[in-house]
């Protein structure tokens, strides 16, 4: 598991979460200052920090080729957890889904593809902007970091930092991935580019939270729900949905494989079951999961590789618990101006 750590200084802008902007409770923006020292690595604890460069001019491939910084603003996933969504729209529909497919389920298609949420999605978000908000700044100084051996380890497939935030509100120093968690507003959910520190971490809060009976535990789902078309995205500063904004929740990840299959079973680009689309993955590729003691006590190169429909039944029951899998994460490739694939800090 990586030794290595990469920081970026950086500020955060509070009016980009909801109900202000779009961003949800955990995807968020980061402005990279123009220092030389913005972005820093140290090989090792012992080791001293150096400035970096080599995402300058550089490009993420993986489900798309997107370069990691664009206009000085830095795309970051934060890592370990994943809050209800508040606006998922299903994916597009894949090249063999589209061959021979008439015009009329193709725009049947556009008609359901919007952008959906689940419950607590804007609940959880709005915690996040508010809490922020109470540093009365429109912008906060930040630190994100990641544990990281290569460069090709920092981004995910679709060209994100997998990091943490850390920022100072009043007077406390806050990792905001360890926030959202502890009180409620995420669920933890592990990929296997994790260390096991981070992965305890996240265990010890959702532990407290779970047993505290905060929001996304208190309304966990033990089997899928009837897909609701009826939630939506909010508008900016439409918190009236904040009334009712209660109900069942699955794991997020699960929540937006649910999307895309009910989307295409309303407009019947597919006749499968949830269970077999599940199972079969985007494009043919199944989701890689671990369970969470094989995974800790053997890594990621030892540990039994599932299937994530495994863990659920009949397409409607759920046979696990959001902190008990730990995820592959989706390969990227980090190139330069070259072409040549980033091998070294």
């Amino acid at each position: 598991m990586p030794v290595g750590l990469l920081e970026v200084e950086g500020t955060a802008d509070v009016g980009q979460f909801w109900p202000e902007g779009r961003s949800d409770a955990d995807t968020t923006k980061v402005v990279v200052n123009v220092a030389p020292d913005a972005i820093r690595f140290r090989e090792n604890d012992s080791a001293p920090f150096r400035p970096t460069h080599v995402f300058d001019d550089a490009q993420v491939k993986g489900r798309t080729a997107t370069a990691p910084i664009k206009n000085g603003k830095l795309t970051v996933r934060l890592q370990g957890i994943d809050a209800p969504e508040l606006h998922y729209q299903p994916s597009p529909l894949s090249a063999a889904e589209k061959k021979g497919l008439p015009d009329a389920k193709r725009q049947a298609y556009r008609e359901v593809t919007h952008s959906y949420r689940q419950f607590l999605g804007a609940t959880s978000t709005k915690a996040l902007h508010d809490f922020l908000a109470g540093s009365g700044e429109a912008t906060i100084p930040c630190r994100v970091f990641t544990h990281v051996d290569a460069p090709n380890e920092v981004f995910d497939t679709y060209g994100r930092l997998v990091g943490d935030i850390e920022l100072t509100v009043g007077d406390e120093t806050i990792d905001i991935n360890n926030w959202l968690v502890e009180r409620g507003f995420a669920y933890p959910t592990f990929y296997s580019s994790m260390n096991e520190d981070e992965i305890r971490t996240f265990l010890a809060l959702a532990k407290t939270a779970r047993t505290r009976k905060l929001p996304v535990w208190k309304h966990l789902a033990k089997t899928i729900p009837a897909f609701d078309f009826g939630l939506r995205e909010p508008k900016a500063g439409e918190t009236a949905v904040l009334a009712t904004d209660k109900g069942p929740v699955i794991l997020p990840k699960l929540y937006r494989r649910y999307s895309n299959w009910s989307a295409r079973k309303k407009a019947r680009i597919t006749s499968q079951t949830f269970q077999k689309f599940l199972g079969e993955g985007s494009g043919g590729k199944p989701d890689t999961c671990y369970e969470i003691d094989d995974f800790l006590a053997n890594g990621v190169h030892s540990a039994t590789p599932r299937n994530f429909a495994d863990f659920v039944e009949g397409g409607k029951t759920i046979r696990f618990q959001p902190e008990g899998l730990v995820f592959g994460e989706a390969p990227s490739t980090l190139v330069g101006a070259d072409g040549k694939v980033i091998k070294e800090f």
